[in-house]
């Protein structure tokens, strides 16, 4: 088991191009703003990594009922993109995903190795 999980990390980190896994998102929380950025309902785990990288694109659920995360503003800027994809890259769960990407961004998410947080159109 440990031999395979190492197997599946030494392919994930040293692949030319990535591969995109089948994934069935689950859907997104709706206090995400509309947009091609999401945070999956009821995946968070209040990991909070994205306070330090995108805090300005990311949020809490302000009524504080419980602990979960959303997109409060879509990235406009390729550096606003960037740290999204660090938010993506170093969060705990793959719980911000992408959908509808633009081409150019759906190109840069593929090669940082985050093609399998794009939603199939």
């Amino acid at each position: 088991m440990i031999r395979t999980w190492l197997g599946e990390l030494f392919e994930r980190f040293t692949r030319k191009v990535p591969v995109e896994r089948s994934h069935k998102p689950l859907p997104p929380h709706p206090a995400n703003v509309p947009g091609t950025f999401y945070v999956e309902d009821g995946c968070c785990i209040s990991c909070g990594v994205w306070e330090d990288v995108a805090p300005d694109l990311l949020a809490w659920l302000p009524d504080g009922s419980y602990s979960h995360c959303f997109v409060a503003r879509q990235p406009e800027t390729d550096e606003e993109l960037s740290r999204m994809m660090d938010a993506m890259h170093f969060a705990e769960v793959d719980c911000i995903r992408a959908r509808s990407c633009r081409p150019d961004w759906a190109e840069r998410l593929r090669n940082a190795g985050l093609g399998d947080q794009i939603d199939p159109d």
